[in-house]
């Protein structure tokens, strides 16, 4: 008898224990019972290589933030796959990356394969820069001007180059032509580009307005011209986004042959980005974009590409290139650059990768199945950009 009132006893007890840890937990919240996030002693940035730009960029930003994070950061260089593959292995936090932000997110180009697809990409951090990280580039003595004079002219391409193949189209469809309209000559690198054109081997490219390449071809005998996008032909501009759909319809007013107080109507993409995964904690991504919000003055002087990160470049337009990670967001929104055209335009994408996530997901099941009964190539890169361009468009809006 003892003994069942020792056991009643004991699970009155239990239960006003359970009631009282409920009450207090939704009183004060769950954070009261348990520990703070605390950041990482390490933090694993994956970069470019050096000495280019997206090495410089994230180096000169470590600098001026670890210690007010009281953390330890440590580049990772490698190419865009390798930055990519870095966060999905879980040995990078986050990454810089340029245009493969678009082109991951969608699942296109080098990420159209059954073992890739479509990923979650988030932006921490855009820039934008002030002159074109890549647009139309012609020799003076070509007189091409806009886009609709290429036709006849010769290209150079930079073989396996996605953006490369597609910024020269991106080009032709602007001036309603084809690839049928030029001769095309490929090249093996951004570097042998820049030299066809200062040589006069090619009469026009795609390639950055600001590099120094562009100032050697300025100085050569053939001049440079920088090709005029008219912001007016809306037509040219849908036409061109088919072809380069992260390209914003913007002014330079820096790179070669542009004078001071001069604009020159461009495409310019989001540049410099600081990106990490979907899933990657809030916590962190808001110490990081906070660090480098009250650090900005120093990392803007510290190089001049880092001149494109300040708070007053993040266009709500950025998100073509990604959508905004929440913990950015909370950032933004404390420092009052968070606008209803940012919330708009970062919902608009992330539904639109819902549409790309959900068809990929039913093609890439499909593919397999075809592969296993006909073990016959599938040429997945071509079929998926086929379906993203008939079935689900390149732009959110």
């Amino acid at each position: 008898m003892k003994r069942i009132q020792l056991i009643k006893k004991a699970m009155f007890f239990c239960m006003i224990g359970l009631m009282v840890t409920t009450f207090l937990t939704l009183a004060l919240g769950s954070a009261a019972w348990g520990k703070a996030y605390k950041l990482p002693k390490t933090i694993y940035w994956a970069t470019a290589d050096p000495p280019s730009s997206l090495y410089i960029t994230p180096a000169t930003i470590s600098e001026k933030i670890a210690s007010d994070l009281g953390v330890k950061i440590r580049l990772i260089p490698g190419n865009d796959a390798e930055r990519l593959n870095l966060m999905r292995a879980g040995r990078a936090h986050l990454a810089s990356m340029a245009a493969d932000n678009y082109w991951a997110t969608m699942g296109l180009g080098n990420y159209a394969r059954l073992a890739m697809g479509p990923q979650p990409l988030r932006m921490i951090w855009p820039g934008l820069p002030y002159g074109a990280g890549s647009t139309g580039l012609a020799t003076k003595v070509s007189g091409i001007k806009t886009p609709y004079d290429v036709k006849g002219k010769r290209a150079a391409v930079v073989i396996g180059a996605t953006w490369s193949r597609k910024g020269v189209g991106a080009i032709l469809a602007f001036g309603n032509l084809t690839y049928d309209d030029i001769e095309v000559s490929e090249v093996s690198s951004t570097g042998a580009a820049y030299k066809a054109l200062s040589s006069g081997k090619v009469d026009f490219t795609c390639l950055a307005a600001t590099a120094p390449g562009t100032y050697e071809a300025a100085s050569s005998p053939t001049g440079l011209t920088i090709i005029r996008f008219s912001h007016e032909d809306e037509a040219g501009w849908k036409r061109l986004n088919q072809w380069m759909p992260y390209w914003l319809k913007l002014w330079s007013t820096s790179g070669a042959t542009i004078k001071e107080g001069q604009k020159i109507p461009t495409p310019i993409y989001p540049y410099p980005i600081i990106n990490t995964l979907a899933d990657q904690s809030d916590e962190l991504v808001y110490a990081l974009a906070k660090a480098i919000y009250n650090k900005m003055d120093p990392i803007a002087a510290a190089y001049p590409s880092n001149r494109a990160m300040t708070p007053d470049r993040i266009l709500p337009e950025a998100s073509i290139m990604a959508p905004f990670h929440p913990g950015a967001i909370k950032l933004f929104k404390e420092i009052g650059i968070w606008t209803d055209k940012h919330e708009t335009r970062n919902r608009q994408r992330l539904a639109h990768l819902a549409k790309v996530n959900k068809r990929w997901d039913t093609y890439a099941e499909e593919a397999r199945e075809r592969l296993a009964k006909t073990r016959k190539k599938i040429n997945v890169r071509k079929e998926w950009e086929e379906i993203v361009k008939n079935e689900i468009g390149y732009m959110p809006w």
